[in-house]
Protein backbone atom coordinates (compact mmCIF):
# COMPACT_ATOMS: atom_id res chain seq x y z
CA UNK A 1 0.00 0.00 0.00
CA UNK A 2 1.44 3.33 -1.04
CA UNK A 3 1.26 5.91 1.77
CA UNK A 4 1.25 8.78 -0.73
CA UNK A 5 -2.13 7.63 -2.10
CA UNK A 6 -3.57 7.21 1.39
CA UNK A 7 -2.63 10.75 2.42
CA UNK A 8 -4.08 12.15 -0.81
CA UNK A 9 -7.38 10.30 -0.28
CA UNK A 10 -7.61 11.41 3.34
CA UNK A 11 -6.77 15.05 2.65
CA UNK A 12 -9.40 16.95 4.64
CA UNK A 13 -8.90 20.08 2.55
CA UNK A 14 -10.63 18.46 -0.42
CA UNK A 15 -14.32 18.86 0.16
CA UNK A 16 -15.26 19.13 -3.55
CA UNK A 17 -15.75 15.36 -3.87
CA UNK A 18 -17.94 15.15 -0.79
CA UNK A 19 -21.41 13.75 -1.56
CA UNK A 20 -23.02 15.91 1.14
CA UNK A 21 -22.99 19.65 0.65
CA UNK A 22 -22.37 21.70 3.80
CA UNK A 23 -23.77 24.90 2.31
CA UNK A 24 -27.25 25.82 1.15
CA UNK A 25 -27.88 25.13 -2.51
CA UNK A 26 -30.65 25.37 -5.09
CA UNK A 27 -31.77 22.14 -6.73
CA UNK A 28 -35.12 20.78 -7.80
CA UNK A 29 -33.93 17.16 -7.65
CA UNK A 30 -32.89 16.75 -4.01
CA UNK A 31 -33.99 13.51 -2.37
CA UNK A 32 -36.26 13.82 0.63
CA UNK A 33 -36.21 11.03 3.25
CA UNK A 34 -35.18 8.37 0.67
CA UNK A 35 -33.85 7.95 -2.86
CA UNK A 36 -37.36 6.94 -3.91
CA UNK A 37 -38.56 10.47 -3.07
CA UNK A 38 -36.46 12.40 -5.54
CA UNK A 39 -38.40 14.96 -7.56
CA UNK A 40 -37.75 14.61 -11.29
CA UNK A 41 -39.87 17.55 -12.49
CA UNK A 42 -40.53 21.03 -11.19
CA UNK A 43 -44.12 19.99 -10.41
CA UNK A 44 -42.87 17.14 -8.21
CA UNK A 45 -40.45 19.51 -6.51
CA UNK A 46 -43.30 21.98 -5.88
CA UNK A 47 -45.42 19.15 -4.49
CA UNK A 48 -42.59 18.19 -2.14
CA UNK A 49 -42.29 21.79 -0.95
CA UNK A 50 -46.06 21.98 -0.40
CA UNK A 51 -45.88 18.73 1.57
CA UNK A 52 -43.20 20.27 3.83
CA UNK A 53 -45.36 23.38 4.35
CA UNK A 54 -48.32 21.20 5.34
CA UNK A 55 -46.11 19.08 7.63
CA UNK A 56 -44.80 22.21 9.36
CA UNK A 57 -48.35 23.59 9.77
CA UNK A 58 -49.36 20.21 11.25
CA UNK A 59 -46.49 20.39 13.73
CA UNK A 60 -47.43 23.91 14.77
CA UNK A 61 -51.05 22.83 15.13
CA UNK A 62 -50.02 19.92 17.34
CA UNK A 63 -47.93 22.26 19.50
CA UNK A 64 -50.93 24.57 19.85
CA UNK A 65 -53.22 21.66 20.70
CA UNK A 66 -50.99 20.20 23.41
CA UNK A 67 -51.82 22.68 26.23
CA UNK A 68 -55.53 22.32 25.42
CA UNK A 69 -55.27 18.55 25.75
CA UNK A 70 -53.29 18.89 29.00
CA UNK A 71 -56.01 21.08 30.54
CA UNK A 72 -58.97 19.04 29.32
CA UNK A 73 -58.44 15.40 28.36
CA UNK A 74 -55.23 14.75 30.30
CA UNK A 75 -56.17 16.71 33.42
CA UNK A 76 -56.45 14.46 36.49
CA UNK A 77 -59.44 16.53 37.66
CA UNK A 78 -61.37 15.69 34.47
CA UNK A 79 -63.00 12.39 33.55
CA UNK A 80 -62.58 10.56 30.23
CA UNK A 81 -65.19 12.71 28.46
CA UNK A 82 -63.62 16.02 29.51
CA UNK A 83 -66.09 16.73 32.33
CA UNK A 84 -64.81 18.04 35.66
CA UNK A 85 -64.95 15.34 38.32
CA UNK A 86 -67.32 16.50 41.10
CA UNK A 87 -65.39 17.06 44.30
CA UNK A 88 -62.23 15.87 42.61
CA UNK A 89 -59.08 17.29 44.04
CA UNK A 90 -56.67 15.15 42.07
CA UNK A 91 -55.14 13.87 45.28
CA UNK A 92 -54.20 17.34 46.50
CA UNK A 93 -55.24 18.66 49.90
CA UNK A 94 -55.04 22.20 51.28
CA UNK A 95 -52.58 21.03 53.90
CA UNK A 96 -50.31 20.01 51.02
CA UNK A 97 -49.50 23.67 50.56
CA UNK A 98 -48.18 23.97 54.12
CA UNK A 99 -44.39 23.99 54.46
CA UNK A 100 -42.87 20.57 55.06
CA UNK A 101 -39.48 19.20 55.75
CA UNK A 102 -37.37 19.36 52.59
CA UNK A 103 -36.52 15.64 52.73
CA UNK A 104 -40.17 14.54 52.59
CA UNK A 105 -41.58 17.21 50.27
CA UNK A 106 -40.29 15.80 46.99
CA UNK A 107 -41.33 12.30 47.99
CA UNK A 108 -44.82 13.52 48.91
CA UNK A 109 -45.28 15.42 45.66
CA UNK A 110 -44.17 12.44 43.58
CA UNK A 111 -46.36 10.06 45.62
CA UNK A 112 -49.45 12.28 45.19
CA UNK A 113 -48.89 12.77 41.49
CA UNK A 114 -48.30 9.07 40.97
CA UNK A 115 -51.50 8.28 42.86
CA UNK A 116 -53.54 10.04 40.16
CA UNK A 117 -51.69 8.33 37.28
CA UNK A 118 -54.05 6.89 34.67
CA UNK A 119 -53.12 4.38 31.99
CA UNK A 120 -55.33 5.91 29.29
CA UNK A 121 -54.03 9.44 29.90
CA UNK A 122 -50.42 8.32 29.86
CA UNK A 123 -50.96 6.28 26.71
CA UNK A 124 -52.65 9.17 24.88
CA UNK A 125 -49.98 11.64 25.98
CA UNK A 126 -47.19 9.25 24.96
CA UNK A 127 -48.68 8.62 21.51
CA UNK A 128 -49.19 12.36 20.98
CA UNK A 129 -45.57 13.09 21.98
CA UNK A 130 -44.34 10.30 19.69
CA UNK A 131 -46.25 11.78 16.75
CA UNK A 132 -45.01 15.28 17.57
CA UNK A 133 -41.40 14.08 17.74
CA UNK A 134 -41.79 12.16 14.46
CA UNK A 135 -43.10 15.22 12.62
CA UNK A 136 -40.37 17.38 14.16
CA UNK A 137 -37.61 14.96 13.16
CA UNK A 138 -38.97 14.69 9.61
CA UNK A 139 -38.88 18.48 9.33
CA UNK A 140 -35.35 18.49 10.75
CA UNK A 141 -34.24 15.95 8.15
CA UNK A 142 -35.75 18.09 5.39
CA UNK A 143 -33.82 21.14 6.61
CA UNK A 144 -30.64 19.07 6.89
CA UNK A 145 -30.69 18.43 3.14
CA UNK A 146 -29.49 22.05 2.91
CA UNK A 147 -31.86 22.58 -0.01
CA UNK A 148 -33.00 26.22 0.03
CA UNK A 149 -36.50 25.36 -1.22
CA UNK A 150 -37.03 22.74 1.48
CA UNK A 151 -35.64 25.05 4.15
CA UNK A 152 -37.89 27.94 3.13
CA UNK A 153 -40.89 25.58 2.90
CA UNK A 154 -40.38 24.46 6.51
CA UNK A 155 -39.97 28.05 7.70
CA UNK A 156 -43.00 29.16 5.71
CA UNK A 157 -45.07 26.32 7.14
CA UNK A 158 -44.06 27.18 10.70
CA UNK A 159 -44.95 30.82 10.06
CA UNK A 160 -48.29 29.93 8.48
CA UNK A 161 -49.13 27.44 11.23
CA UNK A 162 -48.34 29.97 13.95
CA UNK A 163 -50.32 32.64 12.12
CA UNK A 164 -53.38 30.39 11.78
CA UNK A 165 -53.43 28.44 15.07
CA UNK A 166 -50.93 30.23 17.31
CA UNK A 167 -53.67 31.82 19.43
CA UNK A 168 -54.91 28.37 20.46
CA UNK A 169 -51.79 27.85 22.56
CA UNK A 170 -51.68 31.37 23.95
CA UNK A 171 -52.69 31.85 27.57
CA UNK A 172 -55.63 34.21 27.18
CA UNK A 173 -56.78 33.88 30.79
CA UNK A 174 -55.53 37.42 31.45
CA UNK A 175 -58.02 38.77 28.94
CA UNK A 176 -61.10 36.78 29.93
CA UNK A 177 -62.25 39.36 32.47
CA UNK A 178 -62.18 42.15 29.89
CA UNK A 179 -64.44 40.57 27.31
CA UNK A 180 -68.15 41.34 27.27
Amino acid sequence: MNMTNVSTEMDMGRMDDSPMSMTFFFSSSTSLFSKAWTPATSAQYSGTCIFLVVLAVLMRGMLALKPILEKSMWNPLVDGEGVLVPGGDGGYQKEDMAPRQPTNRIYDIVRRRWSIWRFRTSLERSIFELLLATVGYLLMLAVMTMNVGYFLSVLGGLFLGTFVVGDLAADNSLYQDHHC
